[in-house]
């Protein structure tokens, strides 16, 4: 389980600096309330929508915080099935 923890956090790690290097290609999956103002449709030089710097920090913390539980839940009922059922 360490080994495929530590390959967990480089594959995240690769796609953090990937994702710093060329930020027009991450695509986060989500969606705005639409407001009751009366803006008009069709903005042609509108911005993309984009999360702020803490926004991907935290998006990349629990990735990594998601990996290192997988791991250890998994070491755990490893541990269960060789000692606690025999």
């Amino acid at each position: 389980h360490t080994t495929e923890l530590t390959n967990a956090k480089a594959e995240i790690d690769q796609l953090r600096i990937a994702a710093e290097r060329n930020p027009e290609r991450v695509y986060i999956r989500a969606s705005c309330p639409k407001g009751e103002t009366n803006s008009t449709s069709g903005m042609d030089d509108g911005t993309a929508a984009r999360p702020t710097d803490s926004a991907v920090r935290n998006y990349w913390l629990l990735r990594n915080r998601i990996a290192e539980l997988t791991r250890m839940v998994l070491g755990l009922q490893d541990y269960i099935r060789m000692e606690c059922l025999k």
